[in-house]
């Protein structure tokens, strides 16, 4: 029962501090309902449920998502999936069926991302693989439908390099790469797999890295150690790539998954429901399921903190991850951990509150004065390197637009040099 005089008499009652705590923790239980997809099909996905699988629900109370551009090189996605569709990256530079190249990358009409073995501007799903890898990484999150991704806003970038078989060679998936860089992605996913080092994917992944763009890749389902049977280009050396193993809902690595020294990661990819051709969902395992598990992390991360370039994200990721004995490299990972590690949770009111003053001396008019000048003079430094790196950032798509469009480029895809890769 209240006391008379309603809500107000028992709200003056409460001391200031206890009402800030409860004022506090009510938005917080506010934050953590309205960050819960109420999605039906969220229940059936494991690596979902709460912070225990990879601390995904803690990260979606601080965020869920943004406009980070994810392009996924796989088989192409289903663009019309209920669970996809409002996700999808747009090409603003092209006019949507006027059957001209209008941005000048080579494809005609390539409104949501590129087929790169036909040629062409439309990037539709033939296989499956894709669309699930997609719906990992971004099926969209509290639509009422379906399930969630990790990020449950992003924009996916449809880049189709493998067949309808979930085949390809190194050659088109370094011009899928190309395309990704001449178009603006932040990450680029590889649910996929080789067998043999290729020349032509290294040289892409590394004009990746010059482009700032952060390269997520499956560790591949030989259940082999990278170290005796490497898979490319999950043995990679470079510094922009993460290799991906897949673990099972026990914490332990799934059977199917490589291993290895060379694996950075270990995330959710046995049994994993996603969304499937022809707007349905369906589970599938494997190392493909593990790697945008993370891309979708790193999605998420991006859109916490939109200045953050490849490093900071693979360094977050990694230092973020929880250590387990498992035989890899890194550890398991964990978002709302690495989303600490990149963007620190601010103080509570409650702790602002409680503070301790402290006197600060006053500074001079003339430590002011200079203060000030130093404060400029680091600002204006600040700004000329952001500058510096826009500008190399749109030198390097204007080259991989220029790269797109070269005949040499296409004949370069045919040549010995390529390596046959697929679906992982």
């Amino acid at each position: 029962m209240l006391p008379r005089g309603g809500v107000g008499a028992l709200l003056r009652a409460v001391p200031r501090l206890m009402l800030l705590t409860l004022v506090t923790l009510l938005l917080h239980a506010a934050a953590a309902a309205a960050a819960t997809p109420g999605d039906p099909r969220v229940a059936d996905a494991w690596a979902l449920q709460g912070d225990r699988p990879m601390g995904v629900a803690s990260a979606w109370d601080r965020v869920t998502g943004g406009d980070t551009v994810v392009a996924v090189l796989d088989t192409g996605v289903d663009l019309g999936h209920p669970d996809l569709r409002d996700n999808l990256w747009t090409n603003r530079d092209e006019v949507p069926g006027n059957g001209r190249d209008d941005d000048g990358n080579g494809f005609v009409d390539d409104v949501h991302g590129a087929d790169v073995i036909s040629e062409d501007g439309d990037p539709r799903d033939d296989n499956g693989h894709g669309t699930h890898v997609a719906g990992i990484i971004g099926a969209r999150g509290g639509n009422g439908i379906g399930t969630a991704g990790v990020s449950w806003r992003v924009r996916i970038m449809a880049v189709k390099v493998l067949d309808s078989r979930a085949g390809g060679d190194t050659a088109g998936v370094a011009r899928g790469i190309d395309y990704a860089i001449a178009e603006g992605a932040k990450v680029i996913n590889l649910s996929l797999a080789g067998p043999s080092r290729s020349s032509l994917l290294d040289d892409a992944i590394d004009r990746a890295r010059g482009a700032g763009i952060l390269v997520v890749v499956a560790a591949g389902n030989q259940g082999s150690d990278l170290a005796l049977a490497p898979a490319w280009p999950a043995a990679s050396p470079a510094e922009n790539v993460l290799a991906v193993a897949a673990g099972d809902e026990g914490g332990a690595l799934s059977p199917v998954s490589n291993f290895g020294a060379g694996v950075d990661l270990v995330a959710p990819g046995d049994s994993i429901l996603s969304t499937a051709m022809g707007g349905g969902y369906e589970w599938r395992t494997g190392t493909s399921m593990a790697a945008p598990m993370v891309t979708g992390a790193a999605a998420l991360l991006a859109s916490a903190a939109p200045a953050a370039g490849w490093r900071s994200l693979a360094s977050a990721l990694a230092s973020g991850a929880r250590r387990r004995s498992l035989p890899i490299g890194g550890g398991a990972l964990d978002v709302a951990s690495s989303l600490r590690q990149l963007v620190p949770t601010p103080a509570t009111p409650e702790a602002a509150t409680t503070r301790t003053p402290t006197s600060t001396p006053q500074p001079s008019g003339a430590d002011a004065r200079r203060a000030l000048i130093a404060a400029q003079r680091r600002a204006a430094r600040t700004a000329d390197q952001r500058a510096r790196r826009a500008a190399r950032r749109e030198r390097t798509r204007a080259r991989a637009r220029a790269r797109l469009r070269s005949s040499k480029s296409r004949s370069k895809a045919r040549s010995a040099r390529s390596q046959r890769v697929r679906a992982a």
